[in-house]
């Protein structure tokens, strides 16, 4: 009997170790995971500031190589210099002011995505008007040798159809597929 119930105590005193030790391992990867969604978040804070300020070089280093942009009412641009020249237009006929909402950050491992939306306040540089807009974003990172996060994925669209305007400075750029 005491055999028995010195066994049982082993046990209870290995069970609570392990799940000490496993505790301690799921707060150091809860506080790792923790530290990866803020440094997402300030990416997509720093990308609203990229964007605000025409800053085109700082916005595309933002993206991995083989980048997939998806643009609304647009085909697939593939690889980070494809989405330089994609966005080109816009960088070069727009001033805008960009506020974001992080909604969602999910991180696993080497990859996380981020689900975010937008409010922007957007002006023709040659004037007009402002177009204030309304959308949402899907970006989805991987995590890079040095440790830090790229968006290897972009989707994007707004909350109601792209204004004329817009749609014009496309076309005059080539960057519009009307068929």
């Amino acid at each position: 009997m005491k055999e028995r119930l010195r066994l049982l105590n082993l046990g209870f005193a290995a069970l609570v170790f392990l799940g000490c030790v496993q505790q301690t391992t799921s707060r150091g990867e809860s506080t790792a995971i923790q530290n990866d969604v803020e440094a997402i978040g300030a990416l997509l804070e720093r990308n609203a500031v990229l964007l605000s300020t025409r800053n085109l070089d700082g916005w595309i280093d933002q993206f991995t190589d083989d980048a997939i942009f998806m643009p609304q009412d647009h085909v697939v641009v593939k690889g980070r210099e494809a989405g330089r020249e994609f966005a080109r237009p816009w960088y070069e006929n727009f001033n805008a002011e960009f506020d974001v909402a992080v909604d969602e950050v999910e991180v696993h491992g080497g990859w996380a995505f981020a689900r975010w939306s937008f409010t922007s306040q957007t002006t023709p540089v040659g004037g007009g008007g402002t177009i204030e807009r309304n959308g949402k974003e899907i970006w989805i990172f991987r995590r890079q040798p040095d440790g830090s996060w790229k968006c290897s994925h972009i989707i994007y669209n707004y909350d109601a159809p792209t204004p004329d305007a817009v749609v014009d400075a496309r076309q005059q750029e080539g960057e519009v597929n009307d068929g």
